[in-house]
């Protein structure tokens, strides 16, 4: 008998770990009168732990990287489109999918790219700093600590030639906190490309799956409390 609370317990342990977590709406916020002060956020986005948003913008065509630019100082602030993304309310690490495409049913001709960093912006003003590093820590957002990026066919450096894509995603494993997503446009270097393009983006965050090795763990668990029961009781 001393072995069925374990059993019970290893039961329970699998079905929460293969059970969904509840999901609830996100909300978006366009140009957050509270987040203007420092980096000029065009959205707020607060999400929890399975969740999905979806917004759209306009950003300028080589806003993401600038090949005359400066390395270091690659993005243009001012034409890209900065999101505060809120993921305090998190009860643990996400999985945090970012999309950003085209704007559907328009004449966009955007080569999207993004950046995201950890933290607020909120301090320091945008409005004397008109370029950011895309690819590495901002030197006048001392607020904000670079995480990752997605170029497009026009590389960190906006210097790269060839075909482009009209959609970029990628996925990052993250704390409850907050975090900054930069949008913008990243074409070929062959490309005159100018003006503004619109954006769809897409945010999801999903659980942390569950290494394989886990699963295999616990079963083995299961079976061997199993098979000492059957002795047992032989």
């Amino acid at each position: 008998m001393r072995h069925t609370p374990i059993f019970l317990s290893l039961l329970a342990f699998m079905v929460w770990i293969e059970s969904p977590m509840p999901s609830s709406a996100s909300t978006i916020t366009p140009n957050p009168e509270s987040l203007q002060s420092g980096m000029t956020y065009e959205f707020a986005v607060t999400m929890s732990d399975t969740d999905s948003a979806q917004y759209q913008g306009t950003v300028g065509a080589k806003s993401w990287a600038e090949p005359l630019n400066p390395v270091g100082e690659k993005g243009w602030t001012h034409t890209s489109a900065w999101t505060a993304l809120d993921l305090s309310g998190l009860t643990g690490p996400t999985v945090l999918t970012v999309q950003l495409d085209r704007a559907p049913g328009g004449v966009s001709q955007l080569f999207p790219a993004f950046s995201l960093y950890s933290g607020w912006e909120t301090v320091n003003s945008d409005l004397t700093n008109h370029t950011f590093n895309n690819v590495g820590n901002i030197s006048w957002a001392t607020n904000l600590t670079y995480i990752g990026s997605q170029s497009n066919i026009g590389g960190p450096d906006g210097m790269n030639s060839g075909t482009g894509l009209t959609s970029v995603s990628k996925s990052w494993v993250l704390n409850p906190g907050l975090y900054t997503l930069d949008f913008g446009g990243n074409p070929s270097f062959a490309i005159f490309q100018q003006g503004y393009h619109d954006f769809a983006a897409t945010l999801t965050t999903s659980p942390v799956p569950v290494p394989a090795a886990a699963y295999l763990f616990g079963s083995g668990l299961i079976g061997l409390a199993g098979l000492a029961r059957r002795r047992k009781a032989a």
